[in-house]
């Protein structure tokens, strides 16, 4: 996904933002968050903790495979309709991460949908379990060499792309001994020769358990579909989520402001945001007989589902 030109004038922006949500949500009345009932611990925390969600329609939570708990929510955002999937990794377990291309490649250019980005991992001899998008993408290395990340890229220990574009400098990195960071690309420097695993990243959502200061622009601003990551303080289990949006009568996305809310009410400590809009994808592992696909758990806005620069894994620790 390539970068909108952000407006110069954050201040007239801010404004009308907040002029279109009271004209299109009405009066945000936090008391009415009083009766907010959801069948799930998490999203009850989450609504909870979300002034602008106002009530929950359904939402449910299932093991998906040993160490990796999904929950399914429906809610109303403001007044409008919005579906989120949280897969939470337990890497006590069997589990851990790794990045992935197109066709499995060593490099980046190209881009592939991450159902099949997924199965061309399966095939190289990793057994994935679930897939998502990964960061934005554009032609940050000129246009003779492709789409590529704009933040920095490791790939099974060889390092892809080690820069970072401005805006861009936040990495989700596993490191040789298994264990995983959400940390800033500077803070990334003194641990990147340990790295097996590295994913660049958005805006900053949470740092050390807190909200931090956002940009307002209209990638922060409009009600778009997330794809975004956190981590508990231990670092030993990891959030996913995925929002959908961009489709009125299904799920309408969230404003990155939210969605600090979102990742502080899971139990975050640190969180980044990803590439979203209609990359926003999530896949899951389905087995028929002897043979392995990865099938849709969301609805892209995009149809069929984005082609994309890179993707995030969850496999089986080998």
């Amino acid at each position: 996904m390539k970068l909108n030109d952000y407006t110069n004038n954050r201040r007239i922006l801010w404004l009308f933002s907040c002029v279109l949500i009271l004209l299109s949500c009405g009066n945000d009345d936090s008391t009415s968050k009083k009766n907010i009932t959801a069948t799930t611990l998490i999203m009850q925390r989450i609504a909870e903790n979300s002034p602008h969600i106002q009530a929950v329609e359904k939402d449910v939570s299932y093991q998906l495979y040993d160490g990796i708990q999904i929950t399914d929510a429906v809610f109303t955002y403001y007044t409008r309709r919005t579906r989120m999937l949280i897969a939470e990794i337990d890497l006590t377990k069997n589990l851990t991460f790794a990045t992935c291309t197109p066709d499995n490649k060593d490099v980046m250019g190209e881009l592939q949908q991450i159902t099949t980005q997924a199965l061309r991992a399966e095939e190289s001899g990793k057994k994935v379990f679930l897939g998502i998008n990964g960061d934005v993408y554009g032609f940050y290395q000129g246009k003779d060499n492709g789409y590529v990340s704009a933040g920095v890229f490791y790939k099974d220990g060889k390092i892809i792309k080690d820069t970072a574009a401005e805006g861009f400098k936040n990495v989700f990195c596993v490191l040789k001994d298994g264990s995983v960071r959400l940390c800033s690309f500077d803070e990334f420097q003194q641990i990147k020769d340990k790295a097996m695993q590295a994913l660049g990243g958005w805006e900053r959502l949470l740092e050390n358990g807190k909200r931090v200061d956002w940009p307002v622009n209209d990638n922060t601003m409009l009600f778009n579909p997330r794809t975004f990551i956190g981590v508990s303080k231990d670092n030993l289990k990891v959030y996913i989520f995925v929002i959908d949006g961009r489709q009125p009568d299904y799920s309408n996305g969230m404003r990155v402001e939210d969605v600090m809310y979102v990742c502080e009410g899971a139990g975050c400590y640190h969180a980044m945001n990803l590439d979203g809009g209609g990359s926003t994808t999530i896949v899951k592992r389905t087995e028929q007989g002897e043979s392995v696909r990865f099938e849709l758990m969301n609805q892209p806005s995009d149809k069929p589902a984005r082609a994309v620069a890179n993707g995030l894994l969850v496999i089986e620790k080998k």
